[in-house]
């Protein structure tokens, strides 16, 4: 080898973990529809979509270097008014785990309780410190997202990502910020119920659940298929006895569900017994009926 080319292989192995180092949490698709606002209104908001897809593929959410591939992410924002400078809008995030036999999904939400201000190619930039009408909810739900993929790397690794979410959230409130409130009725969706959930040491199990899902059933299916969905029979036992130790319905195991009850159909079609089907519908009750009905053929 020309002594040239030994030069030219030293400083791409110099510099490959530098490039290992800076990679971002996510693969973000952007999308925003204007398709409700008048014509009129339309300019004002044309950058808008090119400035998220940039603030989401160059932003680092956590404090360390994201050593995983990148988070599928597809934010979809839906403009619906306008009134003055402060637009109203829908916010659709779906967010999934890459696994080497496809995608699998953490977070589908929508929320429509959102109104915000923006000026035409306006710079965006992360604080968490600070609350901000536009970033501020994208940024809770997806650092709620990245947590949920770290958890399925590693037993309680999103931690670090529910506290800074919670951290947003509690200057949200503190701003009685709608749809942040504090306190709500047994079972009505909060935010910050959501996310204080995830960091209470009473809900660890369902975290457990998270990361033994995702390493000791979906990525052995492709090894040994039987002895995964025993396994995912055992996880969704355990998390039964969970439930049950709950005093009010849980807004993080709905969460949970409502990500992941399309892949448990197509995991447990054609194996799932009529028993296994009641558990799925006690946990998720929700989705009580497309268990029902696809599962129990």
């Amino acid at each position: 080898m020309k002594p040239r080319a030994n030069i030219a292989l030293l400083l791409l192995s110099l510099l490959l973990p530098c490039a290992a180092a800076s990679a971002q949490e996510l693969q973000a698709n952007v999308r925003v529809l204007t398709d409700a606002l008048p014509p009129e209104h339309r300019y004002d908001v044309a950058t808008l979509e090119q400035d998220l897809q940039l603030y989401l593929t160059t932003q680092r959410f956590g404090d360390a270097p994201w050593e995983h591939l990148p988070i599928p992410t597809e934010l979809t924002v839906i403009l619906t008014g306008r009134s003055g400078s402060l637009y109203s809008a829908r916010l659709v995030l779906q967010m999934a785990v890459p696994l080497p036999n496809g995608p699998s999904p953490v977070l589908q939400l929508t929320d429509d309780q959102w109104s915000f201000s923006y000026s035409r190619g306006a710079f965006l930039s992360y604080q968490p410190l600070r609350y901000d009408p536009l970033l501020s909810l994208i940024d809770f739900y997806v650092l709620l997202g990245i947590g949920l993929v770290a958890d399925s790397y590693t037993e309680h690794g999103g931690t670090g990502y529910y506290r800074t979410a919670c951290q947003i959230g509690q200057l949200a409130a503190a701003q009685r910020v709608p749809g942040f409130e504090r306190f709500v009725n047994p079972g009505e969706f909060s935010r910050m119920l959501l996310c204080t959930e995830l960091l209470d040491p009473s809900f660890l199990p369902l975290r457990r659940f998270l990361w033994r899902y995702h390493n000791d059933v979906l990525k052995r299916l492709p090894l040994d298929r039987s002895e995964a969905l025993q396994t995912l029979d055992s996880l969704l036992s355990e998390l039964s006895a969970f439930k049950a130790r709950l005093a009010q319905p849980s807004v993080a195991l709905q969460f949970l569900f409502n990500a992941k009850y399309r892949e448990l159909i197509e995991l447990l079609s054609g194996v799932a017994t009529p028993e296994l089907i009641l558990r799925l519908r006690s946990l998720d009750p929700k989705h009580g009926t497309e268990y029902e009905r696809l599962l129990g053929r």
